[in-house]
């Protein structure tokens, strides 16, 4: 193991949770901010300022609640919280980047959806197929570098 191995894992655990609450942080603006540039009609962007309060409150007060629970049920195990803070980091740093080339697409689907609601909803599986391959590449991305860092699997 060279000294390069073990420097994903060099910042202490309190840079880890400070890292996590960044991460958060960006998922909680950048989900926020990616209507921003897409031509939405009139109507729409009025029921969703409408309606954009309570929604907001719910945004910003459940998803980091929803967070520290996801957290401290897997702090809860023994060993070292930075692997986990890891991985928490990556995931909600990806979501926001994964949906972000799309945003277009599903805007697209959803007012396609609104102006005809008797009609069966359609999987935009472009979309779909982009935002899984995203997520999948960076969370396969973020298992290697734990699997090679010191708290992989044991030797």
């Amino acid at each position: 193991m060279t000294g390069q191995d073990d420097l994903l894992f060099s910042i202490p655990e309190s840079g880890w949770w400070k890292i996590a609450v960044a991460a958060t942080a960006f998922f909680l603006l950048t989900m926020r901010a990616l209507p921003f540039g897409l031509k939405i009609p009139a109507d729409v962007r009025a029921e969703w300022a409408e309606q954009g309060r309570r929604r907001k409150w719910a945004f910003y007060l459940l998803t980091p609640l929803f967070a520290a629970g996801v957290l401290s049920m897997n702090l809860l195990r023994s060993g070292p919280a930075s692997p986990v803070l890891f991985l928490y980091s990556v995931a909600f740093a990806a979501i926001p980047l994964a949906v972000f080339p799309v945003r277009g697409r599903m805007l697209r689907a959803y007012l396609a959806q609104r102006g005809a609601p008797d009609v069966p909803e359609k999987t935009d599986w472009p979309a779909v197929a982009w935002i899984v391959a995203v997520l999948s590449v960076v969370l396969l991305g973020a298992v290697i570098a734990l699997m090679s860092s010191p708290f992989g699997p044991p030797s």
